[in-house]
């Protein structure tokens, strides 16, 4: 009751001060003078305030951070909407309302949470302060000429210091004190002292030097450029006033957000901007009161966007499942062709969702029509923001760009998620920004260390000849090398988990990055029985697939038609191999790109004719029927971290032939297939010759790669994944509670 009776006469007094205000000024030349001159300075003052506004809810964030995981996104959203609830209701609702969200969504106590607010605003009240006592200063010793009102401007805003900050700190004893436990009811005295206890608990804790700067420091900030948004509303109006002098009028207007007024400091703001840029700046009224009316309509449509749009990122209670964490966000770079980090991530999608978890996918960008057309469906992938239209020049690398530039835009959109799982980059620089912004764990997959950052010795020699998105990402990166390698280096440290895919590129990102990872290796579906076909199926007889005749025995080649692929080095070997088999086919499906037409052009050269099949893009089932089909798999990649073709093909017996070195080494096992020496084609040429050389062998290398693809199972891989966002998630909640109760 006390609180409404105060509303009305605070809501009285703004009236009276306001018809106070009108009885000095002429209405028609206020209008007048409040008509915007220049909308380009209406704009750049909202867009200031959005600055200060975020500006303001970091420093409150610093103060949250030691009592509870608190993202960005949601102190920014409790700042806008509690200062717009004080805007409409000035009795401190806005202050209580923050108290109250961050009991309900952190259980942070009401005296710790009041601490905080405390703190924040007095930031804010002693920058003032400060300002105005050293304007004083330098006036009194002539380097300036003071305006009118700036030393009781200053006596009024050291007074209110000392008041906060003596409340602050006599308040809680007050509230323990045997006065008034006497005075007040048993309970009320008994929980007023126990909030007492936790303001002076929570400010304690809070309190250290090196926070005492950064607060210093962004309050600081946030007062410069609030100052000079005010200088800009003359510009706006159309009126002429020195920058320094405009600037200093900022603080004294500030103190009218201090004193106690009606909703909407509607009178107060008027009364004491008149004042100040009339006596102070010394205007003319009507121009003083035109300017003063322009900026409260702008501060106060600022208010309402801000604080209407933050009820939405505020957020409810955090809900605990009964069966632990259930939502989950995935995120990957882009599906835009068929390769192994795309099909992995389509695999993690899908088997998350037949345990029951609601997963959903985001990336960049996506092209159904190029990237695993029979599956990508299922998996209903959403883009991070709207996707350009297909005639856009460089439309993927832009999109990309778009997406990790814009993260700060739409981290709201995962506001309600219990985990983010980032797999490759730029999806563990989103996933990071997500975490610091919506207070979400998240878990980093690794294929790769990022190869724009950290190329290997083939990106080197063949650059991105095949993709001009990727050549113009790797433009930017060279020019932007030490940004890139800090975002990317940090968004993989600070995962609450990395996973990295199987022990060889494992080391690797372990010796990259400086620090621990989980292997988790890419996996396949292996059949409980039935491979390897017999051999008189994959070395009799025909299929057609695309067209295309295929005799048996064939050698199959599954991947991207990419210089680092090498197939060069694959057909070459196939020369020889004709030497000895020449009626066996390589064959080669996949969509074109622009190097397959050199890899074309060389079979014409080695005069292999029809010995070597580009098959184009084929279906899923048609795939899976040329692994089946296979004689033998070859993978002549040369610095591949893992090649998923080569646990394919062995999950349906087929025996493979690769290098001795980089990723097969831990997928090709022992007994299971040919590694060659690295480079030597004639080794590699007679690993193939001697799998098609005796069919039984062929055989019975085919069953032990059918055996050894079980190690790889896709089951396992998602055993391990499911485990660490279990762990993550899990870890995050009880950090919150622990901070609840500590």
């Amino acid at each position: 009751m006390n609180r409404w009776l105060r509303l009305g006469l605070q809501t009285a007094f703004g009236l009276a001060l306001l018809w106070l205000w009108l009885r000095t000024v002429s209405l028609p030349e206020v209008v007048s003078h409040a008509r915007v001159h220049s909308w380009w300075a209406v704009a750049l003052m909202l867009a200031l305030f959005l600055v200060t506004s975020v500006i303001r809810a970091r420093r409150w964030l610093l103060l949250l951070r030691p009592l509870a995981p608190v993202g960005m996104v949601r102190a920014f959203a409790m700042n806008a909407a509690g200062g717009l609830l004080n805007y409409v209701l000035p009795i401190r609702s806005g202050d209580a309302a923050r108290a109250w969200w961050l009991w309900r969504r952190h259980r942070i106590p009401a005296g710790s949470a009041l601490a905080t607010i405390v703190i924040d605003k007095a930031c804010d009240l002693a920058a003032v302060a400060v300002v105005l006592a050293a304007l004083e200063v330098v006036a009194l010793a002539g380097a300036m000429q003071a305006p009118r009102g700036l030393l009781g401007a200053a006596a009024l805003a050291i007074a209110l210091l000392g008041a906060v900050l003596g409340t602050a700190l006599l308040g809680p004893r007050i509230a323990r004190s045997r006065l008034a436990r006497r005075v007040l009811p048993a309970r009320f005295a008994s929980g007023l002292a126990g909030q007492a206890f936790a303001f002076r608990a929570g400010a304690r804790g809070l309190w250290s030097p090196e926070l005492a700067i950064r607060l210093g420091a962004l309050t600081v900030l946030a007062l410069v450029i609030d100052a000079f948004t005010f200088t800009l509303l003359f510009t706006a109006v159309g009126v002429p006033v020195p920058l320094p002098k405009a600037m200093a009028a900022y603080p004294a207007i500030l103190l009218s957000f201090a004193v106690p007024a009606g909703p909407g400091y509607l009178g107060n703001l008027e009364v004491a901007g008149s004042l100040v840029l009339g006596g102070g700046l010394g205007l003319a009224s009507s121009v003083a009161a035109g300017a003063i009316v322009l900026y409260h309509a702008i501060t106060a449509a600022n208010a309402l966007a801000l604080g209407l749009l933050s009820f939405f990122l505020v957020g409810g209670r955090r809900r605990a499942h009964a069966g632990g964490p259930r939502r989950i966000a995935v995120f990957h770079c882009g599906f835009t062709y068929s390769g192994g980090g795309e099909r992995l991530v389509i695999e993690e999608v899908l088997g998350l969702r037949r345990r029951g978890y609601d997963v959903e996918c985001y990336a960049p960008t996506v092209d159904a029509s190029r990237c695993y057309p029979d599956l990508i469906g299922e998996v209903r992938v959403k883009t991070f923001l709207p996707q350009l239209p297909r005639w856009f020049p460089f439309r993927e690398a832009a999109q990309m760009a778009a997406t990790s530039l814009l993260m700060p835009l739409y981290a709201w959109r995962f506001r309600g998620v219990d985990a983010i799982v980032g797999c490759n980059q730029p999806s563990a620089w989103i996933a990071w920004w997500a975490a610091r912004l919506m207070d979400v764990p998240y878990v980093v997959y690794l294929n790769q260390p990022n190869r724009l950052v950290y190329p290997r010795n083939v990106d080197r020699q063949t650059g991105w000849v095949s993709n001009a998105d990727y050549r113009l990402l790797a433009a930017i990166v060279l020019r932007a090398t030490r940004f890139v390698a800090w975002a990317d280096r940090r968004s993989i440290q600070e995962a609450d988990q990395l996973l990295v895919n199987g022990n060889y590129i494992g080391d690797i990102i372990r010796t990259t990055y400086r620090r621990d990872a989980i292997d988790c290796p890419a996996g396949c579906h292996v059949a409980a029985r039935g491979f390897p076909l017999p051999a008189e199926s994959r070395f009799a007889g025909g299929l057609t697939i695309n067209g295309y005749p295929i005799r048996r025995p064939y050698v199959l080649l599954t991947n991207r038609h990419y210089p680092q692929k090498r197939f060069d080095l694959a057909i070459r070997a196939m020369l020889e191999v004709r030497k000895h088999h020449p009626r066996v086919q390589l064959v080669v499906p996949g969509p074109a790109t622009s190097h397959t037409a050199s890899l074309q052009a060389l079979v014409t050269e080695l005069g292999l004719g029809d010995a070597v099949l580009f098959l184009g893009a084929i279906s899923e089932t048609e795939l899976l029927t040329l692994y089946e089909g296979a004689a033998v798999y070859v993978y002549p990649a040369p610095e591949e971290d893992f090649g998923m073709g080569v646990i394919e093909s062995m999950s349906k017996g087929v025996p493979v032939v690769a290098w001795n070195q980089a990723g097969p080494t831990v997928t090709v096992g022992p007994g299971t297939g040919h590694l060659a020496e690295p480079l030597d084609v004639d080794d590699y040429a007679a690993g193939i010759a001697k799998l098609l050389d005796d069919r039984s062998e062929n055989q019975a290398t085919g069953q032990r790669a059918f055996e050894w693809a079980r190690r790889f199972d896709w089951e396992r891989h998602i055993d391990i994944l499911e485990r660490a966002v279990l762990e993550v998630a899990r870890a995050h909640e009880q950090i919150a509670a622990e901070a609840a109760t500590a």
